[in-house]
């Protein structure tokens, strides 16, 4: 739920209430974030309290025997609604219970809060990874449930608070990533090298555009909304990914401004698939299907005859880039210009704003030096995962 004083412009968002409607102010509100357990804990519940009168500039009671009295009432009215909040209060002592905490990050909406937990989990002997803070909106559908006691964040969840902590490109390739078929250390902390070909998508650009519905109006979910309009479903490799990010992000993050290509994955037409089967690519990297333009990244060096013909059948016009070209930037801009004439669209002349803009992108976004890149299945299955 969220509480709302207009006149103050204040607002009070209890985030992991499950029966909760967002806050949706604008951005003149102070909005004082807070969960379940904060107001369960008395500490931490007259601390929010006292956080609260400040804001309103309200004094706190300080008459003598009040606070006794409200610690009472307090326990009075937790112990009456603490088990409806199915929420566990502090120090948790049944929590971390038979857990296997090894690989889990503690997600807590301050740093108080994720050291109590964290100290709740030593107390039972385990070890936890690390804690990461968020104090931002949770909506629904942020969680699900993998034991009694322990609950892992939805790769939505994972998504909104990532969008808000990452710089803008490698949030949306990050987003890319959830919504592909692979996954690198940007998705699964554990992928110390290579990556992971997934047989099926984490999550989707419609299942994030849902789960963001409820807190639109909020300052994270228009930035997790802005991210996302510039992630697209399907993609098959770390390269794709790092093809549309330079060729097709705005002019103004250093990139080309290409159109956004189709959506990825093999092709299927009257006359068959694109590419043909009789070659080794089983999929393009980039396509634009309206104006038959593809890019193919094809490692050291150029395709063989016959997987080219497989690759430009009915008349699909395809530009093939290199580790080299990649490793160019006058090469690589030479291969935007290739793109750009068959796309039949005209680049502007590279102003300097423009130029330092796409140094900055190159810096921020190191090419990809996984083995097997290449859309073939001798490649894929280098990095295939059931």
């Amino acid at each position: 739920m969220a509480l709302y004083w207009p006149e103050e412009k204040v607002a009070l968002d209890i985030v992991d209430d499950p029966y909760r409607t967002p806050f949706e102010g604008d951005d003149s509100y102070t909005v004082l974030r807070v969960t379940c357990a904060d107001l369960c804990n008395y500490d931490s519940y007259s601390k929010v309290m006292k956080r609260l009168c400040e804001l309103l500039g309200k004094e706190a009671p300080d008459m003598p025997g009040w606070e006794d009295a409200n610690r009472t009432l307090h326990s009075t009215f937790f112990s009456q609604v603490g088990d409806a909040m199915d929420v566990p209060t502090y120090p948790f002592p049944d929590y971390f219970e038979d857990e296997d905490l090894s690989n889990v990050e503690i997600v807590a909406s301050s740093e108080e809060e994720g050291a109590r937990m964290r100290a709740a989990a030593h107390s039972k002997g385990q070890y936890v990874r690390g804690i990461s803070v968020w104090d931002g909106p949770v909506p629904k559908g942020s969680f699900e449930a993998i034991s009694e006691t322990t609950r892992m964040s939805t790769p939505e969840y994972f998504f909104l608070r990532k969008a808000n902590q990452l710089p803008f490109v490698e949030a949306v390739c990050m987003g890319i990533e959830l919504c592909g078929k692979y996954r690198t250390q940007l998705t699964q902390y554990d992928k110390s090298e290579g990556y992971d070909f997934l047989k099926t998508p984490r999550t989707s650009k419609d299942t994030l555009r849902h789960y963001l519905r409820d807190i639109r109006n909020t300052k994270e979910g228009k930035r997790a909304k802005r991210i996302l309009r510039h992630v697209l479903d399907q993609c098959s490799s770390p390269m794709s990914c790092y093809l549309y990010v330079l060729l097709c992000l705005p002019r103004s993050q250093g990139s080309y401004g290409f159109e956004r290509p189709g959506q990825w994955g093999p092709v299927c037409t009257d006359k068959g698939f694109l590419p043909a089967s009789s070659g080794d690519y089983l999929m393009y990297d980039l396509f634009w299907p309206k104006k038959l333009v593809a890019v193919q990244y094809t490692g050291e060096a150029y395709p063989r005859e016959r997987d080219f013909v497989a690759l430009a059948t009915e008349n699909v016009r395809v530009v093939c880039v290199t580790d080299d070209d990649l490793a160019d930037p006058e090469k690589f801009d030479a291969v935007a210009q290739r793109i750009a004439k068959l796309l039949d669209v005209k680049l502007p002349e590279p102003s300097e704003k423009w130029t330092e803009s796409n140094k900055h992108l190159r810096s921020q976004l190191p090419i990809p030096a996984y083995n097997h890149m290449k859309l073939t299945m001798h490649d894929i299955t280098e990095h295939y995962v059931a």
